[in-house]
């Protein structure tokens, strides 16, 4: 009986053994197949944690500047693309906040003095000149936000996949691919988008170009 419970206890071992052997193969399989795994990275550098806040930031006036125009837009087209981007910043803003949490960073949880301001301009502004004002007060930001992300990944090598990498790469092609539909909408085709960046920029650059 005895030499029984050895002879069970012996095939056990071997076929925990054989699991484990078989796992760690698997698992460099998957590796060497070119998969991007996301590495266990647990920190990042200042200027990578300050692209995160401004990310923030951005998201917080877009879903503010997207809440003016479903409030004050003079067509529908207006109204509905700016609903369409609260919710995609919503969604951006819920996303980054996990990510924030995965490297404790701190995102701020309102917008900086400067940004205030345009938002306030623009809840000002004459509801004929609402549509022009927000073209440029979006595709302003839009255009920011793409050279804040390209800047910060100057550094980064494509082959790069920790989790803020991945996180900044895509965001930054979800920008990208944002500006490129909001010139497409049908209310933004009499208005050029603007040249200038704001914050140091030469204010004048973003003005109307009317059809």
């Amino acid at each position: 009986m005895k030499k029984m419970i050895i002879a069970v206890a012996f095939l056990g071992g071997a076929f925990t053994f054989a699991s484990c052997d078989s796992g760690t193969n698997e698992q460099q399989d998957t590796t060497a197949t070119g998969t991007p795994v996301v590495a266990p990275d647990t920190a990042i550098t200042e200027e990578k944690q300050d692209l995160m806040v401004y990310a923030a930031r951005n998201n917080m006036l877009q879903m503010e500047l997207g809440r003016l125009a479903t409030e004050h837009g003079n067509t529908e087209g207006v109204r509905v693309y700016g609903q369409r981007l609260v919710d995609w910043y919503s969604d951006k803003q819920a996303e980054l906040r996990e990510l924030a949490q995965r490297y404790n960073v701190t995102l701020p949880l309102e917008l900086n003095e400067d940004q205030a301001e345009h938002v306030e301009e623009l809840r000002n502004t004459a509801v004929t000149e609402f549509d022009a004002k927000y073209w440029e007060e979006l595709a302003d930001a839009q255009q920011k936000a793409i050279d804040e992300f390209e800047d910060a990944l100057n550094d980064v090598e494509e082959a790069n996949a920790t989790s803020f990498s991945l996180w900044a790469r895509n965001t930054m092609k979800e920008l990208q691919a944002q500006m490129e539909q909001a010139k497409s909408q049908d209310f933004m085709q009499d208005y050029e988008t603007p040249t200038g960046v704001r914050d140091g920029e030469e204010e004048g650059s973003g003005a109307r170009i009317g059809s």
